[in-house]
């Protein structure tokens, strides 16, 4: 075999490139009876060693695969594709660090490799250790003199003072920057800045120490010319807003705006520099000065009224050349909106501001982003002026109850007006036989637009007149609230249900019909919309709050953990393709770019719905497991989130608001999302408590008794926090917030939550198990006592919530409170399960019964057992009875008045067969518990 010891590469290549076939075609089975051949033909062939491992990894056996990899690494492999393939294998594996390992072996055993020191670097990036990266850089910067190694260097060392462990320590971030500006220095001396990418790099190093003066500098010289890809003008704006030259920020921004007059973020800071140079009472430009300027441009404006005067020259040069562009209109709200916030009058400046309102709407009205433009405006009028601009602009469109659009235009300039009236307040306070009569019109014109101009278009185009059905079922949201009843929103799902019919590419209708379907309780109807929406990668994340958070309360427990599986993929996979984005980064150099992929990847990983998801994933392993056996030790290995870092990053903009409370801002920004984010931080702290002591109890029961003891302290100290962690959260006496949003979240899981006993039987059942181990006979009466009667006022506030569920309305809370008392069940009939472990008897090594168990204990644990036995029967029966949901609902006149005739049954089944599904899985999930209960000695 000795002469396999030197080969030829394209012989080692043929042999296996079979092996690499069969792992991208996914043949696993094939590529290791591939590896094993080649194998037993070349055994020192580390190459095939490695896509061994590879291969024995992807068809689970984990174990086999790492004792591979412990060998190959005692063999200090460095050529590309063995290294590559174990690469490969520990990114699987999630021991991304043992890749710097075989690279540091493999750069000791080849120093001179230009591509193996590469690796080393970007092996350090994947972990970001800063300092690593540092060393590496400079290592490959000595034997191979080349700019981007010695700004990976450089961008090291800025990470380390931003990110690193010397972040909060002002001395050390300050030595860090200045050391990375010194070499940048020595960069620029010996005149080898010669891209973009560098002068960037060294912009980032002075913006960190503040020096907005030099940057300005930088850009302005020769290095300036080499940021060929930045606009340097729009680039300037924020360094000059530091450095509050606002005389400056106003020459450039009036010079951009004269080339591109709808550059929005260009309109904000010039009238703030109009302000800025006001309130500091220095008048730069005379009234002579003004005049003799030919060119505009070259003055400052320093007054209210010469930024009018600007804005009004661009209005007319716009209007000259035949074209209308919103930025300068948009620009007067801008400014009268600054005036107003500093107490200024502007009647006499700009004129009644209600007038500005018809003016805008009168020439973009047509448009749908008109309604979004003056959203945010609304809030400079009162509700007198509100409600006057209401009625104007619905006068001004020339539709009545009597009459209908002319034209496509004509239409949505009619929903532009509907929607800023809503938007104003008009629809709040009327009185249901109103709000009925808005439906029934908004329901008609939205049929004459589909008939007129929605039937020739494509089934991904959103019909033109689709706004109309989806402020009919915001306002029949709103008729529900006000009468406490689930038929105006059952009338609007059948209507959001025709519309998708006609066009099927409707997200908002899609969303509104996802969040419709949660608040009555039909979660199979939300599931087929949310199929719909065809939700993946990052939006998992933003949107998982309107579906997959919500589904642990409905029942669906095979739905839930179905979408569990693959948001927790997405978020996995995210820390994995993550690194690749950095490691691209380095490679392009774009430095200006690692910063952001930085922040998205700890946005990821600190995300509010990642932490809910792992946990929920968790608790229905619990609901869900068959014995002990099912449950492993390590069930809670990736969950320890940092509670100070998680941030919600739902999109809550998504659906569409014309409700009056968003004239005040974004929903992210209103008391109600603030207030629900600390509620569900504090919920998923009470959970992750269920979670950390189940998990230790488990480890008790299987553990030797060495290490029972120390795991006994960990289990007590859990269930002690726990009670107090829950003291804590009752003494906020959080409340939900009103429902009275269709646009908001659902409310809160933690109000359910605190409404049931998690703490008061399964802390008393782990305080049981605790007892049980040391043998506190004293305390076992008490505790079963405790439990008993708990388990009882469980059963009997279950059977009372459910017959106080009369409507639809109601049969989300009812199903929620349900799902939560099953899950306190499951978990105790899981701890009881670790209590039957810990009383049976041992086998001697003869095989004869060891009965060294107190009879004590025993008969604890039996009484425990009849207690759970008989709560799982009851709950049995409870569910049994409630199969069938008996409700009174009668929307056949309502349909009617809509021309919806015949159309409601469909929405009716799918709330049903939800609830019939959801009690059939929680009935099979409680007679699997109750399997468990399986008294000593019974046999």
């Amino acid at each position: 075999m000795s002469k396999f010891h030197v080969q030829d590469s394209s012989v080692i290549e043929r042999r296996l490139r079979p092996i690499y076939e069969w792992l991208d075609s996914g043949n696993n089975k094939k590529s290791l009876h591939e590896c094993d051949k080649v194998l037993k033909k070349s055994p020192n062939l580390l190459c095939a060693k490695a896509l061994k491992a590879l291969t024995l990894l992807r068809i689970g056996k984990e174990s086999d695969s790492i004792a591979v990899l412990d060998n190959l690494i005692t063999e200090c492999p460095t050529d590309e594709a063995t290294l590559q393939a174990m690469t490969l294998c520990f990114r699987e594996l999630q021991q991304v660090d043992r890749i710097c390992k075989i690279y540091e072996a493999a750069v000791r055993q080849d120093p001179s490799n230009e591509e193996l020191h590469t690796h080393l670097f970007m092996s350090y990036v994947r972990i970001s250790d800063f300092k690593s990266q540092q060393r590496a850089a400079m290592a490959l910067y000595k034997f191979k003199p080349k700019n981007p190694y010695y700004c990976w260097a450089v961008m090291s060392i800025l990470l380390q003072a931003t990110r690193g462990e010397d972040k909060n320590d002002p001395k050390k971030r300050n030595l860090l920057l200045s050391l990375a500006e010194r070499m940048m220095d020595k960069l620029i001396a010996e005149n080898k800045m010669d891209a973009d990418q560098q002068v960037q790099l060294y912009i980032m190093i002075l913006e960190q120490q503040k020096k907005y003066k030099e940057i300005i500098e930088v850009m302005d010289g020769p290095l300036g010319r080499k940021l060929s890809c930045t606009d340097i003008p729009l680039a300037k704006i924020p360094y000059f807003i530091n450095l509050r030259r606002w005389s400056d920020v106003n020459l450039i921004c009036k010079k951009i705006l004269a080339e591109s007059v709808d550059k929005w973020n260009v309109w904000k800071h010039y009238v703030n520099s109009v302000l800025e140079l006001m309130s500091q009472n220095k008048i730069i430009n005379n009234v002579d000065n003004h005049e003799l300027k030919e060119n505009n441009l070259d003055t400052i404006d320093d007054t209210p009224e010469k930024a009018h005067e600007f804005i009004c020259g661009l209005v007319e040069n716009g209007a000259d050349n035949g074209f209308l562009l919103r930025g300068p209109y948009l620009a007067r709200f801008e400014l009268c909106s600054k005036l107003v916030d500093r107490g200024i009058d502007t009647t006499e400046l700009l004129g009644e501001t209600i007038e500005l309102f018809v003016e805008y709407f009168r020439k973009f009205g047509h448009k749908p982003c008109c309604v979004t433009d003056l959203r945010s405006y609304l809030k400079l009028l009162d509700e007198d002026k509100k409600s006057d601009l209401s009625s104007r602009l619905l006068k001004d469109v020339g539709i009545s109850a009597t009459n209908i659009p002319k034209s496509e235009q004509q239409m949505q300039r009619h929903i532009s007006a509907l929607q800023l009236s809503r938007l104003c307040g008009s629809h709040r306070n009327l009185p249901d036989v109103h709000l009925k009569a808005l439906v029934t019109a908004f329901s008609l014109h939205y049929q004459h637009g589909y008939q007129s101009y929605g039937t020739q278009l494509l089934p991904t185009d959103l019909g033109p007149s689709d706004p109309y059905a989806l402020l009919a079922a915001h306002v029949m949201y709103d008729l529900a609230q006000m009468q406490k009843s689930a038929e105006p929103i059952i009338v609007a799902l059948v209507l959001l249900e025709w519309l998708l019919k006609k066009s099927p590419s409707n997200f908002h209708a899609k969303l509104l019909c996802v969040r419709l379907y949660h608040t009555v309780g039909g979660a199979i109807g939300a599931q087929n919309m949310y199929d719909s929406l065809e939700i993946k990668h990052l939006q998992l994340d933003s949107l998982g709050y309107i579906h997959c958070a919500r589904l642990p309360t409905t029942g669906l427990i095979g739905i839930a953990t179905s979408h569990y599986d693959t948001t927790l993929k997405f978020f996995a996979s995210n820390y994995k393709d993550s690194a690749d984005h950095l490691t691209s980064s380095y490679k392009f150099g774009s430095f200006a770019k690692l910063e952001d992929f930085m922040d998205f990847r700890e946005r990821l990983n600190h995300s509010l719905h990642y932490a809910a998801v792992t946990i929920d994933k968790i608790m229905l392993t619990f609901m869900c497991c068959l014995d002990l056996e099912a449950l492993g030790c390590n069930l809670a290995q990736n969950l320890n989130p940092d509670w100070d870092l998680l941030r919600n990053n739902s999109d809550l903009n998504v659906y569409s608001n014309w409700d009056p409370e968003r004239v005040e801002g974004p929903p992210e920004e209103s008391e109600e999302i603030k207030t629900l984010f600390e509620q569900d931080v504090d919920f998923l702290k009470l959970r992750a408590q269920v979670v950390y002591a189940t998990i230790t109890a488990l480890e008790i029961a299987k553990a030797t008794t060495g290490i029972q003891e120390a795991q006994l302290d960990k289990l007590e100290r859990i269930v002690e926090e726990w009670g107090d962690l829950e003291k804590c959260v009752r003494k906020k006496d959080y409340k939900p917030f009103s429902r009275d949003r269709i646009t908001l979240p659902l409310p809160s899981r933690i109000h359910c939550a605190l409404e049931c006993p998690y703490q008061t039987i399964l802390g008393n059942l782990f305080k049981f198990l605790v007892g049980l181990v040391k043998q506190e006979k004293e305390i076992y009466d008490e505790l079963l006592t405790v439990i008993k009667t708990e388990l009882n006022n469980l059963i009997e506030n279950v059977d009372s919530m459910i017959k106080q569920t009369v409507d639809f309305l109601q049969l989300r809370t009812t199903m929620e409170f349900v799902v939560n008392n099953v899950e306190i069940v499951c978990i105790a009939c899981i701890i009881y399960d670790m209590c039957n472990d810990l009383v049976k008897p041992r086998q001697s090594k003869k095989g004869k019964k060891n009965h060294i168990v107190e009879t004590k204990e025993r008969e604890a644990v039996l009484d425990l057992a009849e207690a759970l036995k008989t709560t799982t029967k009851k709950f049995d029966t409870i569910l049994h009875l409630w199969s069938t949901v008996s409700t009174q609902t009668d929307i056949v006149s309502e349909l009617e008045s809509l021309n919806l005739n015949n159309c409601g049954n469909e929405v009716f089944q799918t709330i049903l067969s939800s609830h019939i599904q959801a009690v059939t899985e929680l009935r099979l999930i409680i007679k699997t518990k109750s399997g468990l209960i399986i008294l000593y000695g019974g046999e």
